[in-house]
């Protein structure tokens, strides 16, 4: 299942700040947006790096020709996004097509986005009118790596849930009350699938965390979007943790 994309393809020369990308495109020197205004990756030189990115709208009114959307840490073999702020409105367009269905059948629904939940928003609602699914998207991009057989290797497993422990809390209120509630970790890459971290001091709250809400019913689920100048594709679509993982 895929979505059309319309990306330019481009080589990057320097991150001069955390704002902006200078690279070539079409034989021109061109600033691109950066979306991502902390480290990428464990990526510090740039130079020669290809990418993909988008053109601006309102090229009159800004003082970028558009946004890097993804790079590639080999020579254009694959690519990996890194505007978080996509993330959100490619679900919804593969959801609206049913490109999930093991996760969530989405025929004949309705998907809503940024649905507040008590303190909380949650992405996205798909309601087929008898029970209701909410999802939650995360998408990490700070610390992925590439081994030297163009394999995709396991980021720190911090990194996953850090900043979501409130959504796991509501989701899991929302399953007790018998809805549906999944937590999906998207990758703007073919990410090898996700193995669960050992409890240590240092993730200890994470952990508990998310044991707690997956006993009560919340479902963990992994994507991984492969992204092309014309395309945008799902090539996994899993349950990572179950209620048993962390006992």
């Amino acid at each position: 299942m895929e979505i059309p994309l319309c990306l330019n393809i481009g080589e990057l020369i320097s991150r001069p700040n955390r704002f902006i990308f200078e690279g070539i495109a079409d034989g021109q020197l061109q600033r691109w947006h950066c979306p991502v205004t902390g480290k990428i990756g464990m990526v510090d030189d740039f130079r020669g790096m290809p990418c993909l990115f988008s053109q601006a709208v309102n090229r009159e009114e800004r003082k970028t020709q558009g946004t890097v959307e993804a790079i590639s840490l080999n020579h254009g073999i694959d690519w990996i996004g890194i505007n978080q702020n996509r993330i959100n409105g490619w679900i919804e367009a593969l959801l609206r097509k049913n490109a999930f269905p093991t996760m969530v059948n989405t025929v004949r629904c309705s998907i809503h986005r940024e649905i507040k939940v008590d303190d909380s928003r949650i992405d996205i609602l798909v309601d087929n009118g008898e029970r209701r699914t909410f999802l939650e998207l995360k998408t990490p991009i700070h610390d992925f790596l590439l081994s030297s057989g163009n394999s995709f290797t396991q980021p720190s497993s911090e990194t996953y849930f850090d900043r979501g422990l409130r959504h796991f809390k509501t989701l899991a209120k929302l399953a007790q009350k018998g809805h549906r509630a999944i937590v999906a970790i998207c990758f703007m890459y073919d990410a090898i699938p996700f193995d669960p971290p050992k409890r240590d001091k240092w993730n200890a709250k994470i952990i508990d965390t998310i044991s707690e809400a997956t006993a009560n019913g919340v479902e963990n689920w992994q994507i991984n979007l492969k992204i092309f100048p014309c395309s945008l594709k799902v090539s996994l679509c899993t349950q990572i943790l179950r209620r048993d993982t962390f006992s």
